[in-house]
């Protein structure tokens, strides 16, 4: 089966098989104009709204903690996410970094849509670029001496 998160709805491109999304990812779809459209075409051809299981939500989220992901993940792509690991033969369609980089963390099969897509895993940390200091969670400043955090790739 294949999961769609938002961008691969919007792609418009046609899916062929057995199609799911999640109850956030509709959401995220206001009636009228070509967005709605294309999820439309997709609900006629047979795409699925589909809530993941609240065990396969909390997994998502620790492997995102591990990967240092969690602050670049919508709900909407945590319940996708969430619906991918459950559904264990699934393909997960979607073009957003963080969410192939947490999918890589949880073994889930993904295909990117109109990119290629990640190349390997990274996990992510926090720095401030006044003091040096590391941070496991994101922060707008540093709490030490108030300057700028940046996400940074940990180095292994």
């Amino acid at each position: 089966m294949l999961i769609l998160d938002t961008s691969a709805i919007l792609s418009g491109k046609f899916f062929s098989g057995a199609m799911a999304t999640t109850p956030k990812v509709i959401d995220e779809f206001k009636p009228g104009g070509h967005s709605w459209r294309l999820l439309q075409y997709l609900r006629e051809s047979g795409l699925k709204t589909m809530q993941p299981p609240s065990y396969a939500i909390e997994e998502v989220k620790k492997a995102a903690e591990k990967t240092g992901d969690i602050a670049s993940l919508s709900p909407a792509d945590i319940e996708v996410l969430a619906l991918a690991f459950h559904l264990k033969d699934s393909i997960l369609l979607t073009d957003d970094y963080a969410m192939q980089n947490v999918a890589k963390e949880l073994e889930i099969k993904w295909k990117g849509i109109l990119e290629e897509g990640i190349k390997e895993k990274i996990y992510w940390m926090h720095r401030c670029a006044s003091c040096g200091r590391f941070f496991k969670k994101k922060h707008e400043t540093c709490p030490f001496c108030g300057g700028k955090v940046k996400k940074v790739r940990k180095k292994e």
